[in-house]
């Protein structure tokens, strides 16, 4: 197998895992409950979709990102050690694997990048909510099938969620797909 494949594989093992309901925290509410989970069938349908068209720098967002479920929530946090806030999170996938820096806020980095339709998200993409009465305030990063990864509220760790739930389907703001290189 090519390094790309195994890549690949390594991430939807990530993302099969992730959906395992024990890494919610203590007293996280029913909405981790209803979280989506993939099925074969369905891993194999994403893994033929995105082979093809994902750049290794994307892969390796995913693969970070995914490498970081369960990291505790800490206002302000920005490193693994620390904890993350939504923002905080973001930043530290993006420059650790794909060597961009983001700015400190989620309303400041939705000013980057280009907007994508929400039907026309892809892994990677970055996903911006209204979670304080406040218009991009929250972001997270998509993964695929209607989930998203982010570092969630105080007292829950990093976690992938369902944007058809109600809770993040009427917050949603929209999204945003920065330019990243493939490796040389």
């Amino acid at each position: 197998m090519n390094k790309s494949v195994i890549r690949l594989a390594a991430l939807m093992v990530s993302m099969l895992l992730c959906q395992c309901k024990s890494v919610a925290a203590p007293g996280d509410d029913k909405r981790w409950q209803n979280a989506y989970s993939y099925t074969q069938d369905q891993a194999m349908e994403n893994q033929s979709a995105i082979s093809g068209s994902w750049s290794e720098k994307v892969e390796e967002i995913m693969i970070s990102a995914l490498s970081l479920t369960g990291v505790d929530y800490k206002y302000g946090g920005r490193s693994p050690e620390t904890g993350f806030d939504c923002s905080g999170f973001v930043q530290y996938v993006f420059k650790h694997a794909a060597q961009i820096s983001l700015p400190p806020s989620a309303r400041t980095i939705s000013e980057m990048g280009d907007a994508v339709k929400r039907e026309d998200l892809q892994p990677g993409d970055l996903v911006f909510f209204n979670t304080l009465r406040s218009a991009f305030s929250h972001v997270g990063i998509y993964v695929g099938n209607n989930q998203f990864i982010h570092a969630p509220r105080a007292g829950a760790k990093v976690r992938i969620e369902s944007m058809d739930e109600r809770y993040w389907r009427t917050r949603y703001n929209g999204a945003k797909r920065l330019e990243v290189e493939a490796s040389q």
